[in-house]
């Protein structure tokens, strides 16, 4: 029988991950006879509808755990698999034992690094390293999931007690066809990066390097993204530096914005995935990445994007100035980015990946019997 499938997640702010959590719901609930969604909002924004797929939405620790525990209890007798992430695993445990649980890890993770994961036991949102999480509930898990190759591998580093790994890079819609290029008419260079304004996202590096004075009346760099932690600092990181930078907040038109800009930019070394890329992908725009975390996985240097040394800030001002001078090359790349996403990074392909894992944890119909 093919199993009920759960998702969930807690929310604190709008970014890639929600989006992705949504299209996969989608997507899934198109292969299976039925797919739920529990969205804990915590500040963050409102589920989306994706039907088939249904939408619960809650508020609190007491929603959260009656909607997981009505939703594992199909009346169909199906069993249940609940698509889970490192916020809510362990709590997802906890409150549906019976059902198989699947983390699904969207953070490149290190020994050091605070994860913000619900307490199992009260509903808190607190901080754990990877190391000191209830290993004691999520031992036992029989599969993990990273949305990159090197978030898995990060996961067996950091996380020996996860007894499998395996990757299933995220799915991105993109327009059917490629959004027109209202370009603003200029011999700038336009850049964009796409971030929340957090110190992970290392959006300082980019503003110093369109700082430079080899570019800084050649270039200019728009961030999207909502606010964060940082936005101050950068705010006055560009004003001292009379950087060509403007902040244009959050969009959710990612594909049709990024049609303005001849390249996509990022810095951090720490993504999980780097969801922008394939947005910018969808409008035949290359990315400029760093060589660390997900980012070389989505980008085949000198093909759909330029990789470089996060290591060394004259490699990324290198790295700007040959965009710069070359902006045949960056349409050549933009269309092949957008042949890439549109084999690869598809939304069905990552449903399809899940369902064969959502498969693979049916229990068994009958018990084995040893062989005689």
């Amino acid at each position: 029988m093919v199993p009920h499938v759960v998702l969930t997640w807690a929310t604190t702010a709008r970014g890639g991950a929600e989006n992705s959590v949504i299209e996969l719901a989608g997507n899934l609930a198109r292969l299976v006879p039925s797919v739920d969604v529990v969205w804990w909002r915590q500040g963050g924004p409102s589920a989306r509808t994706c039907a088939p797929a249904r939408v619960y939405e809650v508020t609190s620790w007491r929603e959260y755990m009656a909607t997981l525990s009505s939703v594992c209890a199909p009346t169909d007798g199906r069993p249940v698999v609940v698509i889970s992430n490192h916020r809510t695993a362990a709590a997802d445990v906890v409150i549906a034992p019976d059902a198989r649980v699947i983390p699904v890890v969207r953070h490149v993770v290190n020994a050091d690094q605070a994860l913000r994961v619900i307490d199992p036991y009260d509903g808190v949102m607190v901080e754990h390293t990877v190391g000191d999480l209830w290993w004691e509930l999520l031992g036992p898990l029989p599969v993990w999931v990273g949305i990159s190759d090197a978030s898995s591998a990060s996961l067996r580093v950091h996380a020996p007690q996860a007894r499998f790994v395996t990757t299933i890079h995220n799915g991105v819609s993109i327009p059917a066809t490629v959004p027109p290029h209202n370009r603003p008419v200029t011999g700038r260079l336009l850049v964009a990066t796409v971030a929340r304004t957090v110190p992970w996202k290392r959006v300082d590096q980019l503003v110093r390097a369109v700082a430079d004075p080899r570019l800084s009346t050649s270039v200019r760099l728009d961030v999207f993204g909502e606010p964060g932690s940082h936005q101050g600092e950068l705010a006055h990181l560009v004003q001292e530096l009379a950087a060509p930078v403007r902040f244009m907040g959050y969009t959710d038109q990612l594909p049709q914005r990024l049609a303005e800009y001849d390249l996509l930019a990022t810095a951090s070394t720490q993504e999980g995935f780097g969801r922008a890329v394939i947005d910018a992908a969808g409008a035949a725009v290359p990315s400029l990445v760093p060589a660390a975390g997900a980012s070389p996985e989505l980008v085949i240097d000198g093909l759909t994007g330029i990789v470089y040394n996060p290591d060394d800030p004259g490699d990324l001002v290198e790295a700007l100035t040959e965009a710069l001078l070359d902006r045949p090359m960056l349409a050549a790349m933009g269309k092949a980015a957008r042949a890439l996403a549109e084999g690869w990074y598809t939304p069905g392909r990552c449903a399809a990946q899940y369902l064969s894992l959502v498969i693979g944890q049916r229990p068994l119909a009958r018990p084995l019997v040893a062989a005689q």
